[in-house]
């Protein structure tokens, strides 16, 4: 049995003597539909020794908020701009604002892009949070 949920996957065995394998499994599936729980899947450590090989894919790290920036845009749309770091340091961007704050423990899931164009601005090694997947 293969279950997965964003962030996370896990292969159970199942057979007779491994029923409470699959028990757990199913355990963690029913978590992953009904609970904030985040559970990291990605190490940043992993994502900076490769960036290329994250790029353009989906990702769940799990690390400490740095240097949060609330900020509007031109058009007057809010957005944050914050480090996520446990070891090294990715950059997170999100619209809105999502109630976290410097030095607080989190999880974030979004989109990796290890370089990102946006008008005449370069990023580098930046996750684009999910949309409502912050606190």
């Amino acid at each position: 049995i293969s279950l997965s949920c964003k962030g996370f996957d896990s292969r159970v065995a199942w057979d007779t003597k491994h029923r409470f394998s699959a028990l757990a499994g199913f355990a963690v599936a029913a978590l992953c539909g009904f609970s904030s729980v985040a559970v990291a899947g990605d190490s940043i450590a992993a994502i900076l020794r490769s960036p290329s090989s994250y790029d353009g894919k989906h990702v769940a790290v799990a690390g400490t908020v740095r240097n949060l920036q609330q900020k509007t845009s031109h058009k007057g749309n809010a957005y944050d701009t914050f480090y996520i770091c446990d070891g090294g340091c990715l950059h997170v961007f999100t619209f809105g604002r999502p109630h976290i704050a410097n030095g607080e423990k989190i999880t974030v899931h979004g989109t990796f892009a290890a370089v990102k164009h946006v008008g005449e601005y370069t990023f580098h090694d930046e996750i684009e949070a999910d949309e409502g997947s912050l606190p």
